[in-house]
């Protein structure tokens, strides 16, 4: 089989490797999709200093299963958790599964989603219907529960005014779950007009406006009541401090942006976030969780995954797809990579 490997700076290659064989806690699947998550490109950019496999929002077909596995069976599309909770170390058993650093998932993956097959842990394997959410949009589900993770961790309520700083795939999805929990006033954050597809599809999810930071300032633009009460930052930590200046008194300012080296560090007037009551609080979703509930938000229409994938293409168009979303991603929102049958 065909599977992809990455490596700094934006080096592709292919090989030609053995199916993986299931053990008896795992089944075999065959990739129908998966999609290109910031933390791809990332890998591309920065991280990966030697070939690695990669690809983690993944949707399937169970081809083989091991003597343990009763969850799926052979013929099942599946969804693919990228971790997964124990369920039986401490944090587990106090009812803090979100704390588990036991289960199993990305970071033990010798072939990752860019592959024609892999191997997954029963853990990881969720069942789905195809017919009712496509291959392609499956794969959304998992950035999804990022964007629900950080959705939960910055607790917005009815009436509050809320920015998301940052029009990726998890912030629109954060964004339009902000808009249906009732948020009285949800306003787009980026840094400039270049991403029309994102900027359009933000409008539609409900943004009460878009706010470009080249022509204005976060902090200089006019908020009815001031400020915000929450913020979701689904950008470089560079940007965290500067938006303490648009957030009112007791604001809670949530973010999942990772950066490396002195980027990731940020700096900040002690004082002034002390006096205004602020709250910084780190969302990070693993293990990945709500899936379950994340079908429910496509079913019920809350959130509509046709509209987040913009573009699909084959295996062997990857470093293609990869270099657009680099260079050119004005049109882009999600792209995905699906087996030709569905092409």
């Amino acid at each position: 089989m065909k599977t992809a490997y990455v490596k700094v700076p934006f080096q592709f290659k292919f090989e030609d490797v053995p199916v993986p064989k299931c053990g008896s806690n795992e089944a075999l699947i065959k990739v129908m999709a998966c999609g290109v998550c910031g933390s791809d490109m990332n890998a591309a950019r920065v991280e990966a200093q030697d070939w690695q496999s990669f690809g983690h929002e993944i949707t399937g077909v169970v081809m083989e299963t091991g003597e343990n596995v009763s969850n799926v069976k052979v013929g099942d599309s599946v969804l693919v958790e990228s971790g997964s909770y124990c369920g039986t170390c401490a944090q587990c058993r106090n009812g803090r599964p979100d704390l588990c650093a036991s289960g199993t998932g990305l970071f033990q993956w010798k072939i990752c989603g860019f592959s024609e097959y892999m191997t997954l842990d029963k853990q990881c394997l969720i069942p789905f219907d195809p017919e009712k959410i496509g291959y392609a949009q499956g794969t959304v589900i998992e950035p999804m529960g990022v964007a629900l993770d950080l959705f939960y961790t910055t607790d917005i309520k009815f009436q509050d005014d809320v920015a998301v700083v940052g029009l990726g795939p998890i912030g629109l999805m954060a964004l339009r779950l902000a808009k249906a929990a009732g948020a009285r006033n949800v306003y787009g954050v980026v840094r400039n007009r270049k991403n029309t597809a994102r900027i359009k599809l933000a409008k539609e999810f409900g943004a009460t406006d878009i706010i470009y930071t080249d022509e204005t300032p976060l902090e200089a633009y006019p908020f009815p009541a001031g400020g915000v009460d929450k913020i979701m930052v689904t950008a470089p930590p560079s940007v965290i401090a500067s938006t303490f200046r648009a957030a009112n008194l007791g604001a809670v300012i949530a973010y999942i942006g990772i950066d490396y080296g002195d980027r990731g560090t940020i700096s900040f007037d002690a004082n002034y976030f002390h006096y205004k009551k602020l709250q910084l609080r780190a969302s990070y979703a693993v293990p990945a969780l709500y899936f379950p509930r994340c079908m429910e938000l496509i079913a019920d229409g809350v959130i509509d995954v046709d509209k987040l994938v913009t573009s699909t293409f084959p295996l062997e168009d990857l470093e293609k797809a990869m270099c657009t979303l680099r260079d050119d991603k004005e049109k882009e929102i999600k792209m995905v990579m699906v087996r030709p049958e569905l092409l």
